[in-house]
């Protein structure tokens, strides 16, 4: 059964995601997305856009705008990264800019400050879940104090030219399902060295009115990184799009230590960690050149959930289908039915990381893996000594910190699934929504519609996609209301790296 993925207006009547509670309208934020190549020019996307949003009573603020003394324009603008560089052309964010703002002001630009964060992504969500991540640009727009909180806190400023990691923004949004704790996803940008000299493009601007209808940039800063809150006081949940396939039931870990795993239990025997992933890997390449002409072997990214004991129990994980050779159902099927159960996962606080190397080798280092230990968005060189030595530490512990391996804890090792044209074409619409998603990491660029000069307008929709991944964190309770369970006791921390192809989550 193909899982649903709830359209905006669905969320609303029936999950909440997108209900506001009872306040003002000034929360009320708008989105809007556009999808072009670089051959469509620069005007003509503004006139697009301007005509669009004149037919359009569906993306119009009203006048409530600068009414009150606190109220403040503001817009994210993201933008793939084919387009960095119109981030920085003064004359088309002027144009963009006047055209959002005119459009909910009935034809006057309000007299108030605009500010503005320009950031580039890797590409814009793709429009169905197994297609191609798209290109051109996705905007929130409306009041900058709910959008864009701090946006000139000095403590995130700072030259983006010469750093060793990616600038970053974190949206700030609704718990995972079955969680109370608010979620943080924080999305890496895309790498911007060819396009304009920076290793990534994010900064915020202030922009103001000028006598002659046209706005103009007063004042613009470089960031390292920013926070943004894509729905003010929304209810609901998180949904996680997690379409994996699973190799393996799960296995228990006998011998681990850190991020390196040396021995799982197959059928009730102790087995280099490896030696499944390197029989069922040609299976794998077999069952694929059988049921697509088309498919050519290439290299497999394998990620493994590291699950508790007693997620396993609850879960009844052991039951799940997972890749057979023989199996009638595709991959992307079997993808799909899984779904449900990973979105249970991560929401019970398991990780997920990537496998980056394993297999082979003889005695005690026979068959051992590697995992990925990074679950932070943090500084390449910050503290692996000290990782090491907190796993050590917690080696006899039933519940690890940082999602480290532990003998007791289980794996389950999965892979993206291959699709067919058909499968990619007929899979789930995943517009209009508000989307974050990772994106597949090669050095190829994304494909920018044939070069058409086409224009698409797509409304109430903002979706983004990242190749790093994306970082999640549930955020501690700041109210002192206590969890779902009534208990004063406080869950347990939860941090995750999500870096598979086609994985998103609906906000």
């Amino acid at each position: 059964m193909r899982p649903h993925i709830p359209n905006r207006h669905l969320l609303s009547r029936h999950h909440g995601l997108y209900a506001r509670r009872f306040g003002s309208q000034h929360s009320r934020t708008q989105k809007i997305s556009l999808t072009l190549s670089t051959k469509a020019p620069k005007q003509t996307a503004i006139e697009v856009l301007s005509k669009h949003l004149a037919n359009s009573s569906g993306n119009s603020i009203n006048t409530w705008e600068g009414k009150d003394s606190g109220y403040q324009h503001g817009a994210a603008i993201f933008a793939s990264r084919d387009f960095a560089t119109w981030l920085g052309d003064e004359s088309f964010i002027s144009g963009l800019l006047n055209t959002l703002f005119k459009s909910s002001t009935n034809g006057q630009v309000a007299s108030q400050d605009i500010n503005v964060l320009c950031a580039v992504t890797d590409g814009l969500t793709p429009k169905r879940l197994f297609s191609e991540p798209q290109t051109g640009f996705s905007i929130l727009y409306g009041s900058a104090n709910n959008i864009l909180p701090g946006l000139w806190d000095s403590n995130d400023f700072g030259s983006n030219v010469d750093q060793d990691r990616e600038a970053s923004v974190s949206f700030l949004t609704n718990p995972l399902p079955g969680d109370t704790r608010p979620l943080e996803i924080t999305l890496p940008l895309a790498n911007t060295v060819f396009q304009n000299g920076r290793r990534s493009t994010l900064f915020a601007s202030r922009w103001q009115q000028r006598h002659n209808d046209s706005i103009a940039r007063t004042l613009m800063q470089e960031k390292r990184a920013q926070t943004i809150i894509p729905h003010a006081n929304s209810a609901g949940h998180a949904t996680p799009i997690l379409p994996l396939l699973p190799l393996t039931p799960p296995r228990k870990i006998v011998a681990g230590l850190g991020n390196i795993v040396r021995q799982v239990e197959v059928n009730g025997s102790p087995t280099p960690a490896s030696k499944e992933l390197e029989g069922l890997i040609p299976k794998v390449f077999d069952h694929r050149s059988k049921q697509d002409a088309s498919y050519s072997p290439g290299p497999i990214g394998v990620w493994c959930w590291v699950i508790p004991p007693q997620v396993v129990a609850n879960q009844n994980l052991l039951d799940l289908k997972v890749f057979q050779p023989e199996s009638s159902q595709s991959e992307a099927e079997l993808s799909l039915d899984a779904m449900s159960v990973f979105s249970e996962l991560i929401s019970s606080g398991c990780r997920l990381h990537k496998i980056l190397s394993g297999g082979g080798g003889w005695g005690l280092k026979q068959g051992l893996l590697s995992i990925d230990p990074e679950t932070n968005h943090s500084p390449l060189d910050q503290d692996d000594i000290e990782m090491f030595i907190k796993a050590f530490q917690e080696r006899d512990s039933p519940n690890p910190s940082e999602g480290f391996v532990t003998p007791g804890s289980y794996l389950m090792f999965c892979i993206e699934p291959h699709c067919t044209g058909k499968e990619v074409g007929s899979s789930q619409q995943m517009i209009p929504a508000t989307v974050l998603g990772v994106a597949l990491n090669n050095d190829q660029e994304l494909n920018p519609r044939g070069l058409s000069d086409k224009i698409e307008v797509v409304d109430n929709h903002f979706g983004v996609v990242s190749k790093t991944g994306l970082f999640l964190k549930a955020l501690p309770h700041t109210t002192g209301i206590n969890n779902a369970n009534n208990s004063s006791e406080q869950p347990r921390p939860f941090t995750t790296k999500v870096d598979f192809p086609r994985a998103s989550f609906v906000l």
